[in-house]
């Protein structure tokens, strides 16, 4: 990256409690309005789902049809483990970085 008066800049280094804690956050975006930006890359619930196999699908499917918190909860796992296989620490730190240093 270059600074404003163009000399380079070391990439920042980001805390791995930054890194949790945007994850969480962005996954709650996700939940909460169906999509969530990473580093300008639009994510749905309905992309992760698209890379779960079929059982895992199904399994989620039912336990939002069954209603039940413990049920809820399982499925919202399965989505956050979904989203964080996808986007692991270094996509997000890319992201952070990206959203920091943009003026």
């Amino acid at each position: 990256m270059i600074t404003r008066n163009g000399t380079p800049k070391a990439p920042q280094s980001v805390a791995e409690s930054e890194i949790t804690e945007l994850r969480e956050d962005m996954f709650w975006e996700l939940r909460t309005t169906g999509s969530v930006f990473v580093s300008n890359h639009k994510v749905t619930i309905f992309e992760l789902l698209e890379e779960m196999d079929v059982e895992e699908k199904d399994n989620i499917a039912g336990m939002l049809i069954i209603g039940n918190e413990d049920a809820k909860e399982y499925a919202l796992e399965k989505l956050f483990i979904a989203f964080a296989s996808e986007y692991d620490d270094e996509a997000i730190e890319g992201h952070y970085i990206d959203d920091k240093t943009s003026y």
